[in-house]
């Protein structure tokens, strides 16, 4: 069943992996030793980090575009749930007809969630001044990518022209600012580590 798209989605997906771990490795160098004396858990710091830290009130960027943080949030769920989507399509099709109709919901959800932020790209001169090419692609990419997911759903793309368009995102992924999907918890899991060791996360 559609062998071959499942094939190059598989590669594209093992050269996205292959390239992001030679990135953090290449970003973390040997890593940065720590001379400050232990004052805290890493682990409680890394678990501070992803989750109150992450709260509007201690992040003066979501209180003041609150809008925007649910938008890109919801966005972001779709993405992974398409992700997983994918990779089922690649393990095993037939998993994929046992899909509730919230994860749908979720997905269409996510399509004008990413719409939007297409179009407030394109729309506000203010963004359009820090925007590069990159911007436009990565988003467009994703939202063609939740939007095929949606459509493949209801029948109306078929399995292999998804996971074709699949493998051009997982290849595009290290490429440009998709690569975020990885960096975003290392980078977070990193930081919150070493102030965690210091002693100031948790913030008390």
């Amino acid at each position: 069943m559609y062998e071959t798209e499942r094939i190059i989605t598989a590669i594209s997906i093992g050269w996205a992996a292959i390239a992001l771990a030679v990135q953090v490795v290449r970003a973390r160098g040997a890593g940065r030793r720590d001379y400050s004396v232990r004052a805290g858990s890493v682990i409680q710091g890394i678990i501070y980090n992803f989750t109150w830290a992450m709260m509007p009130k201690h992040k003066e960027t979501i209180r003041l575009h609150m809008f925007e943080f649910v938008i890109g949030v919801v966005m972001h769920i779709g993405i992974f749930l398409g992700i997983i989507r994918v990779i089922q399509l690649i393990i095993n099709p037939q998993l994929v007809r046992f899909y509730p109709m919230f994860w749908n919901f979720i997905i269409g959800l996510a399509v004008l969630c990413s719409f939007y932020l297409l179009l407030r790209r394109i729309l506000s001169a203010e963004l359009r001044k820090l925007s590069i090419p990159d911007d436009y692609i990565s988003i467009l990419l994703v939202f063609g990518f939740l939007f095929m997911d949606l459509l493949t759903e209801f029948r109306l793309v078929s399995i292999p022209i998804y996971l074709i368009y699949s493998s051009i995102l997982f290849f595009y992924m290290p490429l440009g600012k998709l690569r975020h999907v990885l960096f975003f918890f290392v980078v977070r899991a990193e930081y919150g580590g070493r102030l965690g060791y210091r002693g100031t996360y948790p913030a008390k």
